[in-house]
């Protein structure tokens, strides 16, 4: 056992510090950001590790998201209104389909084309795009993040399996109850 944990130890800390930040989020609390930073750099050397490329590239763009998140939400924003939580406009939601969709195959050629060797190309581009959506949503404070993160987290599990990062596909099954969770704390946010 203490070999196991040996050899997994950055992934244990990645997990916790991921677990710490979703569940945060999901209770509106800007702690979420600068915990998820720590999280994304431990999971960077993690995924690089295993030859998941594209989520080592993610946990890049996730610090400038989450930096972003964080201004955002903070009181440093000094031109910051109180932005609500809201439902996506609809006259996003196709130029929004079509950018993701673009986005992701200028990605999976570029990515295939850089890391001959990836893991899962394909669902790891696909993934890496989807998650930066659901990431550029969370700080918008659009509740249909949580729809996408949903999505996500569905495909993350059997590709971390294959990976056999156990830890961080069962972390992944249980950011699916978060998320669920988020969801609902955002919903009732709405109502009230």
């Amino acid at each position: 056992m203490t070999a196991w944990i040996y050899s997994n130890f950055w992934e244990v800390i990645a997990a916790l510090l991921s677990l710490w930040c979703v569940w945060l989020a999901t209770k509106n609390k800007i702690l979420n950001w600068p915990i998820s930073m720590l999280a994304s750099i431990v999971y960077a050397y993690v995924f690089y590790q295993n030859r998941f490329f594209s989520e080592t590239y993610l946990q890049g763009i996730f610090l400038i998201f989450q930096a972003f998140g964080w201004w955002f939400w903070s009181s440093l924003n000094t031109n910051k209104q109180e932005k609500q939580i809201a439902n996506l406009p609809k006259q996003l939601i196709i130029p929004i389909t079509l950018t993701v969709i673009t986005a992701y195959f200028l990605w999976l050629y570029a990515y295939i084309s850089i890391n001959p060797t990836a893991r899962l190309p394909y669902l790891d581009a696909f993934l890496t795009v989807l998650s930066i959506t659901a990431l550029w949503m969370q700080a918008r404070r659009w509740i249909e993040n949580w729809y996408l993160w949903i999505i996500a987290d569905l495909c993350y599990i059997p590709m971390f399996f294959w990976g056999k990062q156990y830890i961080t596909a069962i972390l992944y099954l249980v950011f699916i109850a978060l998320a669920r969770s988020g969801l609902n704390h955002w919903r009732r946010s709405i109502i009230n």
